[in-house]
């Protein structure tokens, strides 16, 4: 889902991290997505007080689902490598 910059109306992304994946996987890179800040091409890092309330409402159901996610993700993968040793 796409944002618009409060400031310019470009899009903005979810920030990422190469060291949060490098670190903890897709695990670590989701949880980063999910608590980083936003960015713009042109603007940079945009805090979430930005953005209207609106936004800032799908955005936290959006980290929420992000988080979900890793959580599952993790917990797939835990049973997979229980399975696998027993």
């Amino acid at each position: 889902m796409a944002y618009k910059c409060p400031r310019c109306g470009e899009p903005v992304q979810r920030g990422h991290s190469r060291g949060a994946q490098m670190a903890g996987g897709l695990v670590g890179a989701l949880f980063y997505a999910a608590f980083g800040s936003f960015q713009c091409e042109g603007c940079g890092k945009i805090p979430g007080n930005e953005f209207p309330a609106e936004d800032r409402s799908k955005m936290r159901v959006g980290s929420l689902m992000l988080v979900g996610g890793a959580i599952v993700l993790f917990a797939a993968v835990v049973g997979v490598l229980i399975a696998i040793n027993s």
